[in-house]
């Protein structure tokens, strides 16, 4: 019955993924996903989105691309109410777990009506606690972790766990981690 269920589940996202390609988004995604169909995804302009292999995104997670390009490696996992809006780069390499109420932006106002962009690398094995935001030209380094409520808005090295009290605070790892 569960095989069953999850099946279902994929069609239904592969259903979502070609609705979504029909109305104009431009997304290239494998057939193998669990993305929602209530996961607003959009491009605008020359925007495009691109999915690996075995990603799940949450519903009412927004993901949205206005000129810039939004890449998600295979294997990770965005829960829900997640907002990730690019204007012109965000890469969210493989094995990365995000979650809920997480907002990543490349970009602020300028304050006259335009943008300051600036790319955000996610890399690989990286876990981000829930009602995290990640701000423009950020990049975190691999199997880091991220605390629960933290803003980053500065690189985060290689195997920390980043802690945020007054100022942000980073710790290595322990090998058995």
């Amino acid at each position: 019955m569960k095989k069953i269920k999850n099946a279902l589940s994929v069609l239904i996202s592969d259903i979502a993924i070609a609705f979504r390609l029909l109305t104009g988004c431009n997304i290239k995604a494998s057939l193998i996903n669990l993305i929602s169909p209530f996961a607003s995804i959009r491009t605008f302009g020359n925007g495009r989105i691109r999915v690996g292999y075995k990603v799940s995104v949450r519903p009412n997670t927004e993901i949205t691309t206005r000129e810039g390009n939004i890449k998600i490696g295979s294997n990770c996992f965005i829960n829900r109410n997640c907002m990730v809006v690019s204007h012109k780069e965000i890469i969210i390499a493989d094995n990365v777990t995000i979650g809920p109420g997480t907002v990543i932006y490349d970009h602020d106002h300028d304050g006259n009506g335009g943008f300051i962009s600036s790319p955000i690398h996610i890399s690989k094995n990286v876990w981000i606690g829930a009602n995290t935001t990640i701000l423009k030209g950020v990049t975190i380094g691999e199997n880091a972790t991220i605390a629960a409520g933290s803003v980053i808005s500065k690189n985060v090295p290689a195997n920390v766990i980043v802690i945020q009290k007054k100022n942000t605070e980073y710790r290595k790892k322990a090998d058995n981690e």
